[in-house]
């Protein structure tokens, strides 16, 4: 069956196809009556991802044999070569040199390459934010038990007004001893997109380390390093860009890199002419499964990056524009400019789980139903459409 869906792929849509978006959603296997709107947690790879990373996986078994070790042949294992040329598209993706940029697993090994190569003296301060992921949290928490280091959150309000509150809640909490601030790009739950160049711009007055979690951002908003200003960034390509699990990136800028121990140490560990190759070494792994992430590059600037990011954060401002006119509904993503593709909403009088239920019985919508009664993450992608998003608020409707 997996075999069959993948011998017919069809092309891309010519780009003044009237139906574009809807032509586009057969590039994806679902089917065409389901909704999948949990792309924060894993994105839907297309139909080409796939086939790259099956047929890559199928000839490496039937070629093993003409691999000679000493050179040539297809790469039947990972984690030990420089792949200067998928780097090289991850930096055209975060407009970086891809000497400062390494390939690793997802973002949380990225934090953690960053967190345990990092001399922070004992006593210094790292800041985080208290809506952080653990994957963006958890290392420096274990740098402060183990280093010596201090760990402490920025308060984020939980109803903002504009991007300058945020700016001011990290302002009011750097103190003397602030060594690095680590916040994300795009905030996990809410949906929250921060201010991160006037952040940087912050750290940069004081002296202090920035280091940015884009988890939520590769393939979602336009990502430039360099206008940013971070001193680092990390992110999850098997989100939003639609690449297979497993895959991450981890940019470290010229003048800072250079100071990152190499944490998973081989044969490059003190490789300083190629930083982003010393760092990303990680041992054996999967060939195939980076094979299956430069084909999600590929698709992703052959369809046109910022057209991708008008589509997202359009659908998503349909979706939010639908449910502020809703009595009952509480949207805790915050609107206009601080937001993308990534909504959550809480339905007062019904549990999020029920919700999530009623969304796929009657109309086999599927978003993601967070714990706790902290609401409902619905995302918006490229294989959604707007009458995916109409019909999510119309079962809102009749279910208030």
């Amino acid at each position: 069956m997996a075999a069959s869906v993948l011998e017919n792929i069809p092309p891309l849509p010519m780009n003044d196809d009237p139906d574009y978006w809807g032509e586009l959603r057969k590039q994806f296997p679902m089917p065409s009556d389901e909704a999948y709107c949990n792309t924060g947690t894993v994105g839907a790879s297309p139909l080409r991802v796939l086939k790259a990373v099956f047929d890559h996986t199928i000839q490496s078994n039937v070629r093993a044999a003409h691999v000679d070790w000493s050179g040539g042949g297809m790469s039947l294992l990972s984690g030990y070569g420089a792949y200067v040329g998928l780097r090289e598209k991850v930096g055209m993706l975060i407009n970086a040199d891809y000497r400062l940029v390494s390939l690793t697993q997802n973002a949380t090994m990225g934090m953690n390459l960053l967190a345990g190569g990092l001399d922070i003296p004992e006593g210094a301060e790292v800041l985080t934010t208290d809506i952080e992921h653990p994957g963006g949290r958890c290392a420096w928490e274990l740098h402060a038990e183990r280093k010596g280091s201090k760990h402490r959150k920025v308060e984020i309000p939980r109803s903002i007004d504009g991007p300058a509150e945020i700016v001011a809640a990290f302002e009011k909490a750097i103190t003397p001893d602030t060594h690095l601030l680590s916040f994300p790009h795009i905030s996990s739950e809410q949906g929250i997109v921060f201010p991160a160049k006037q952040i940087c711009e912050l750290a940069k007055e004081r002296g202090i380390i920035s280091v940015v979690d884009g988890a939520q951002t590769p393939g979602h908003i336009r990502i430039d390093v360099e206008k940013l200003g971070c001193d680092a960034y990390y992110g999850s390509p098997h989100k939003w860009l639609m690449a297979p699990a497993g895959n991450g990136f981890l940019y470290v800028k010229e003048s800072l890199i250079n100071k990152v121990w190499t944490t998973l140490a081989s044969s490059q560990w003190d490789n300083h002419e190629d930083n982003g190759y010393r760092l990303g070494q990680r041992g054996t792994g999967n060939p195939s499964l980076l094979v299956g992430f430069e084909a999600a590059l590929d698709l992703h600037f052959e369809i046109g990056p910022q057209r991708v990011y008008d589509r997202i954060r359009d659908l998503g401002g349909r979706l939010r524009a639908g449910l502020a006119i809703m009595g009952e509904v509480e949207i805790v993503t915050p609107l206009d400019s601080m937001c993308a593709g990534l909504t959550t909403f809480k339905v007062h009088g019904v549990e999020d789980k029920e919700v999530q239920n009623q969304l796929w019985k009657r109309g086999k919508i599927q978003p993601r139903a967070l714990s706790e009664g902290r609401g409902i993450r619905f995302s918006t992608h490229i294989y959604n459409s707007e009458d995916e998003v109409d019909r999510t608020l119309a079962i809102l409707n009749d279910l208030l």
